[in-house]
């Protein structure tokens, strides 16, 4: 069941605050019910009480250290906002200040919280104080992972200590049976007792994982007096990373043109904010930006984009294009099958509209490259199968992705823009003048 039906099914208020705790894929069901309301028109704000990863590792745009006015502004549109705090731990962000949590929870429609930490753990008992539950939650759904079950209990189980006080110091394996005792005990009850009238259920995710799902769901919900619900991981078709090329150095304009007022903004700024919606939107997995310049490295880091420094831009495009690789490849899931987008940052009147338009004909065409052009003319943006990440790494000078492109034309998919505005890059001052 997807979750946004099991929160119909307990009932939904107009904004709901959701509270997740427990273990087993907490940030994943998070992202995933974020993704759902945001294609349902929805404006979803994620944060946590505790840590998370970072927005970046996970793949997303962040808006880390911000004002609420800023994080405010980026609901002002349907989408994911992911926002925190710095954490002394590098990979990791801690919740909001009370203050920007109350305006920015104001101006959401949703709001997803990760209140727990689990150490990656699929079952985990609480200790004292956690899990870390606002006042404002509606809803608190309580996960485990089903790889916890038949296995040993001192390897599959957060703050065993607590779960030997509750089984007994002679539990081994961990049973449907004991992870119902377990979640009851440890989560339901003294949950029940500090935060009555909020909406519980136990979710068990990895149902993929069991041979007898609803059997098994039976056996943890005899021992709860909360709804136990099943859950898949999600699976994704596709992940689509995509990657701003922004290190030229504008040879033939007489001065960086990246930097250059285009309509009272700066050229490369057109792009790198469409690319930011079209991701934010769930529409791609990830965002990177390549440059040698510091200005648009700093811009990016503002608005919560993963830049990367090119100290070889002198080699040519294809540095830019494998740095840009190299830092999408990192965020990456495992799971998934991944697809390498390349844009350049000297498109400004390329819309959003079309680059959405690109993806979605391109899933259909069953391709392994897409190519935007016109009249049958090969533009940018290109999108890559990572099947032909080696031959992209091989690439040296100033030799874009077309190169491999060309060696295997009957896996292309052209997208034909009407417009060739949209694909022009501007090379020469006088024509942005014109």
């Amino acid at each position: 069941m997807k979750l946004y039906q099991i929160i119909e099914k307990l009932g939904r208020p107009e904004k709901p605050v959701i509270s997740f705790a427990g273990a087993g894929g907490k940030t994943s069901c998070i992202l995933e019910l974020a993704n759902d309301w945001a294609a349902q028109g929805k404006r979803v704000l994620v944060t946590t009480t505790v840590h998370m990863e970072r927005p970046e590792i996970l793949g997303r745009t962040g808006w880390i250290d911000q004002p609420a006015e800023n994080i405010r502004k980026a609901l002002e549109t349907p989408g994911v906002v992911i926002a925190g705090s710095g954490s002394e731990v590098p990979e990791k962000i801690q919740g909001l200040s009370e203050e920007t949590y109350s305006q920015a929870a104001a101006k959401a429609q949703a709001v997803l919280i990760e209140a727990d930490g689990s150490r990656k753990f699929p079952v985990k008992v609480p200790g004292r104080n956690e899990p870390v539950i606002r006042e404002d939650t509606t809803h608190i759904l309580i996960l485990a992972g089903a790889s916890a079950l038949g296995r040993p209990l001192d390897q599959v189980c957060h703050r065993l200590e607590y779960a030997k006080k509750i089984l007994g110091p002679q539990s081994r394996i961990l049973t449907g049976e004991t992870l119902g005792k377990l979640l009851e005990k440890g989560y339901v009850e003294p949950l029940k007792k500090q935060y009555p009238g909020r909406k519980l259920a136990v979710i068990l995710n990895q149902q993929d994982l069991l041979e007898e799902p609803e059997k098994v769901r039976t056996v943890i919900e005899s021992q709860m007096s909360v709804p136990v619900f099943l859950h898949s991981r999600e699976e994704k078709k596709k992940g689509i990373h995509m990657i701003l090329l922004a290190a030229g150095f504008s040879k033939r304009f007489g001065e960086n043109k990246l930097l250059y007022p285009v309509k009272g903004k700066p050229m490369y700024l057109w792009t790198m904010e469409k690319l930011k919606e079209i991701q934010k939107e769930g529409l791609a997995d990830s965002l990177v930006v390549v440059s040698q310049y510091e200005e648009i490295l700093k811009e990016a880091g503002r608005q919560g984009i993963l830049g990367v420094k090119n100290p070889y831009s002198e080699r040519g495009i294809s540095s830019s294009l494998q740095i840009g690789l190299e830092a999408a490849a990192r965020l990456k899931d495992r799971d998934t099958e991944d697809y390498y987008m390349f844009f350049v940052a000297d498109q400004p009147f390329l819309r959003k509209e079309t680059v959405e338009n690109f993806l979605a004909d391109f899933e259909k065409s069953g391709k392994k490259i897409g190519c935007m052009s016109y009249r049958k003319t090969p533009g940018n943006p290109v999108i890559f199968h990572e099947c032909f990440v080696p031959e992209l790494m091989e690439l040296q000078g100033d030799t874009g992705g077309k190169r491999v492109l060309k060696r295997h034309l009957e896996e292309v998919f052209f997208y034909e823009t009407e417009d060739p505005g949209e694909l022009e890059d501007w090379d020469y001052k006088e024509k942005i003048l014109e």
